[in-house]
């Protein structure tokens, strides 16, 4: 597997002078300032709206399967539960924005991009590797950011249908008047799955406004509400050796996202103040559970205030923030507990003659809970006629979790938390026509929070990663083509095994052909053999077979109406992203989109 590896490396360094990207796209989630693509010392990838459209992809999570780096886990059909696993990091060590408010649950940690539509979605960031030195708890394997806010003025609205149910309706636009600007998107879907109680209904509303007070003072509000409710088909028999339909199993929920934006520019000197709120409600009901009747109802919520001075290239901060959680269920009572953070950064971004690029950054965090971090991270890059090679180092943290800290029996007060350190080096080369790049990284993980022999959470767990993350783009004319792949080996300190749902060989290859007003894509994505546990006795470690998936969309453009064809899974493939949870088999879609200036 290594020589593999390294001839695919080599194939790729030899490819890189045919390939390129267009290196003016500003990204803002690396770095404290806006930044180029190909300026910026990270690995970062971006997805457009214009991607979006031509995949007719509803789901944010759909979009990252193509990321080098990226696996995605879901339990089943549209909605269920899906879990981000980045750079062989854990699904609670990815920290996940919306508009730069975090969206992770305090609960458990993590973030559920189950009910995470692209409504509204004009670009999504990722950033690889560890970020707390700019954002503190869980950006440890990395950063997704969630934009929403458009560029340009104009609307779109777009209605489609299709088998098992589905429908699908939506409406964005965007305008700029003078001083003001403002932007909003709302969605409605429907789907009845592919089993009885397999259903998933959602609704998002999202929305955003600008005002240039002064020629200096610009004043902002983000917000943002979703809710949905879905049906879990199956569930473990109460003698745990089997999956039985479980016809009254139901959950449902929301989220909500909002903030307050105020801006003070003064050509080099700025100052920026966000006041936000992220809050999510779970509730669980199953009168007809296996063991009886079962339910829970939980609200997590995160409140912050984020401060920023900019001065030149120097930046200067602190942010405090508080996460609340209430939990009830048959099992457990978390009644209100709540972990503060006060927190103060700073980064140092330069530019040197040469085309030499260095990030410097440094966070302290401070817990009631637990004691305080402090997280640095260095990179440096050299850009010269289209290429970039880049060097980074990094630490990141996890702060025990609020269920983790006080679930009721299992709960452990002691806890530390979670930390990594990153090392990477990459070479990318960019051209108006396309993009290549490769990463080499490895990672080391200590004090890991599992669920330890006393039956309580416990820092006893050590792992690393190390891998290779390749991605490529290409277009000839009306032929576009873009590929991933990422070569990964994860290993437990004390068991020598492999991390559970973290693939060796994973990637991604697309193919699209514009031909006068009829468009192409095709998207294959193929996950490798893998690791994974069992809900079934005797529980304990399984393996999950490597699959391969793709979907196809046939779009016409007839003047501002684009009238679409979509079949996802068009062969049939029959596999599950999460042990024991069928994905989804072929369907067809059936949609129009009409566009407005």
């Amino acid at each position: 597997m290594k020589s593999s590896s390294a001839a695919s490396i080599i194939l790729l360094t030899f490819a890189l002078p045919l390939f390129g990207q267009f290196r003016d796209e500003i990204v803002v989630t690396a770095s404290s300032v806006p930044e180029t693509v190909e300026e910026t010392p990270a690995a970062v990838s971006v997805v457009t709206r214009e991607e979006i459209d031509r995949r007719a992809a509803t789901g944010v999570a759909d979009l990252l399967r193509e990321v080098p780096g990226v696996m995605v886990a879901r339990t089943g059909s549209s909605g269920k539960a899906t879990s981000l696993f980045l750079r062989g990091g854990s699904s609670k060590q990815a920290l996940v924005l919306w508009n730069g408010i975090e969206m992770n649950n305090p609960y458990f940690s993590g973030y559920d991009f189950g009910q995470m539509s692209t409504a509204g979605v004009e670009r999504v960031e990722v950033v690889r590797g560890p970020f707390s030195a700019l954002y503190g708890s869980d950006a440890v394997s990395g950063v997704v950011n969630v934009l929403t806010t458009p560029r340009s003025s104009g609307g779109r609205i777009e209605v489609e249908g299709g088998e098992q149910g589905w429908l699908n309706a939506q409406a964005a636009g965007g305008v700029t008047a003078g001083a003001w600007s403002a932007h909003a998107a709302v969605e409605r879907r429907s789907d009845d799955g592919f089993a009885p109680n397999d259903a998933f209904d959602s609704s998002s509303v999202l929305g955003g406004a600008t005002v240039q007070m002064t020629g200096r003072v610009s004043l902002g509000v983000l917000a943002r509400h979703s809710a949905y409710e879905l049906g879990i088909p199956m569930t473990p028999s109460a003698d745990l050796t089997e999956f039985v339909a479980s016809p009254e199993r139901r959950q449902e929920g929301s989220e909500m996202q909002f903030a307050l934006p105020l801006r003070y520019d003064r050509g080099t000197r700025s100052f920026e103040l966000k006041l936000s709120e992220s809050r999510r409600t779970e509730e669980f009901a199953d009168v007809a559970g296996p063991f009886g009747p079962e339910a829970s109802d939980t609200t997590s919520r995160i409140r912050s205030a984020r401060g920023a001075a900019r001065y030149g290239s120097l930046t200067v901060g602190g942010e405090y923030e508080m996460s609340t959680v209430d939990h009830v269920s048959n099992f457990s009572l978390i009644d209100e507990r709540d972990r503060r953070n006060r927190s103060a950064f700073v980064e140092q971004r330069m530019s040197f003659d040469g085309g030499v690029e260095l990030a410097a950054g440094l966070r302290y965090d401070d817990f009631e809970s637990f004691g305080s971090e402090l997280s640095p991270r260095v990179a440096a890059a050299w850009v010269r006629s289209g290429t970039k090679l880049r060097v980074a180092y990094g630490e990141g943290f996890r702060a025990p979790a609020i269920g983790e800290l006080y679930s009721p029996f299992f709960g452990n007060a002691g806890l530390d938390a979670e930390r990594s350190g990153t090392v990477e080096i990459g070479l990318d080369r960019f051209f108006a026509a396309g993009h290549a790049s490769v990463t080499v990284f490895r990672s080391d993980y200590d004090e890991l929070i599992v669920f330890g022999d006393d039956f309580r959470f416990q820092n006893i767990a050590a792992a690393d990663a190390h891998g290779v993350e390749l991605a490529a783009a290409r277009r000839f004319g009306g032929l576009r083509m873009a590929g991933s792949y990422t070569w990964l080996r994860t290993e437990d300190a004390a068991t020598g095994e492999a991390l559970i749902r973290r693939p060796e060989h994973s990637g991604s290859f697309s193919i699209g052909y514009d031909l006068a007003r009829l468009s192409t894509q095709l998207v294959v994505a193929h996950t490798g053999e893998r690791a994974d546990v069992t809900d079934l006795i005797p529980f304990g470690r399984v393996t999950s077979r490597a699959y391969t998936a793709a979907d196809i969309v046939v779009s016409y453009r007839a003047a501002a109406w684009r009238p679409f064809v979509k079949i996802e899974n068009v062969t049939g493939e029959e596999y599950q992203e999460v042990f024991g949870y069928p994905s989804p088999a072929r369907r067809l879609r059936l949609g129009v989109r009409y566009t407005f200036p």
